[in-house]
């Protein structure tokens, strides 16, 4: 039996369509084998070949996220798939790893994925480093005890993405997790809804505009389908699923929500939402909301040094420190490094000094994302003090202007 790792070619991306489906359970279909070869270069997609046949394969799709004022390049990671007769054997393990090669030649320094399965990614260093809030509600249940100064809503199509990239742009500037969408991300995955691969539609878009004119928020959102009995358990037949609401200014928080709640024969309205959202402190009865849990991206540092030195410093005063980092997945970041924070900036050098504190690169990623606080991370183990005074110095180096949160997933 001969085994390859290797990047796809355009050969290879009907077969990487036909996994991928088969891998999560789905029926392979035109629309999926278009999708893939249309909008993802075979370059992005690293595979696992046994026999000269495509078993499993890791797809990387190249973007930026936003910290702190700043952006750092990002590499999207997702799928990660491997035919039922050929788990277990490493092949995933080491497209894993071929991926992050990749990823820190090409300048990704960190990099995200959305699973349910913490447990094998955490081994190859990610970490669930951003967060996010759920709220199901009834439309009909919920009054608002306050109101905006009006405006007016827009109905837009995806045509009009570049309005709606206008809006995003200016409030993800000095946000923390926000990625870059190029057109292709707002066309085909924030304003489109793929439930029905058979019946694909735009999703409804609305522009807030206030009485000045000035687009000033967006909501975008689509009828939630379901799929198994399970989700009868939660879900009517008649809800509705928020792809993305942003809002730059209150009286367009106000509005869009007050849009949303127009919707009394949608029985559900499901939405995820930053963790500092105030939304059920602005309505007459909280408890109207549910709010089950949900789930940011899994973050990893794939490059310490760049990830250090393209991250904006967002603290109030200079603070500098050693740090251990201990990662056997990348070996290249396995050292011992100088931090300094100051000015706006941060900067970071291999060193031979004792270090201040040691963790794994897995324990670095929530607290370079401002997800958990290293003093969390020291009382629950997850970071090891030698210095006394130094977490104070690392709460310092790694704060943030905004919890880390985004909207996207991939």
């Amino acid at each position: 039996m001969s085994v390859e790792y290797r990047e796809l070619t355009k050969e290879d991306m009907e077969h990487a369509a036909s996994i991928e489906a088969a891998a999560f359970y789905s029926t392979p279909s035109e629309e999926r084998t278009r999708l893939v070869r249309e909008f993802f270069p075979p370059q992005w997609t690293v595979g696992a070949f046994v026999d000269g046949e495509l078993v499993a394969d890791v797809r990387t799709v190249p973007s930026a996220r936003r910290i702190n004022g700043g952006s750092v390049r990002f590499g999207l990671v997702g799928p990660v798939v491997c035919l039922a007769g050929h788990r277990r054997q490493g092949h995933v393990g080491n497209l894993l790893n071929l991926s992050l090669e990749r990823m820190r030649e090409q300048g990704q320094a960190i990099s995200g994925l959305h699973t349910p399965h913490d447990a094998l990614y955490a081994r190859w260093g990610w970490e669930r480093a951003e967060g996010k809030k759920r709220y199901v509600l009834s439309p009909k249940d919920i009054q608002f005890r306050l109101r905006g100064t009006a405006g007016r809503i827009d109905s837009v199509t995806r045509d009009d993405w570049q309005r709606l990239d206008a809006i995003y742009r200016q409030y993800s500037l000095g946000r923390n997790g926000p990625i870059h969408r190029a057109q292709v991300w707002w066309t085909e995955s924030v304003l489109r809804d793929y439930q029905d691969e058979d019946k694909v539609r735009d999703n409804d878009t609305f522009v807030w505009v206030s009485k000045d004119g000035a687009d000033e928020g967006y909501v975008t959102y689509a009828p939630l389908q379901l799929k198994s009995s399970a989700d009868a358990e939660t879900w009517t037949r008649h809800a509705i699923w928020v792809r993305d609401f942003v809002s730059i200014s209150s009286d367009a928080y106000l509005g869009l929500w007050e849009h949303l709640l127009t919707h009394d024969l949608a029985d559900k309205i499901l939405i995820d939402v930053a963790p500092e959202d105030p939304f059920p402190d602005l309505v007459e009865d909280p408890w109207e909301i549910e709010m089950p849990r949900a789930e940011g991206a899994m973050i990893r540092i794939v490059d310490v040094e760049e990830a250090i030195n393209k991250r904006p410093h967002a603290g109030d005063w200079a603070a500098n420190f050693t740090m251990r980092i201990l990662d056997s997945k990348a070996p290249w970041n396995d050292d011992t490094y100088r931090i300094d924070a100051a000015d706006g900036s941060m900067s970071i050098e291999r060193t031979s000094d004792t270090a201040d504190v040691e963790l794994t690169v897995g324990a670095l990623a929530p607290i370079y994302t401002g997800y958990m606080r290293p003093s969390v991370a020291a009382g629950v183990g997850l970071l090891k003090v030698n210095r006394p005074g130094v977490v104070d110095e690392m709460t310092e180096a790694f704060a943030v202007t905004h919890p880390p949160f985004s909207n996207d997933n991939y």
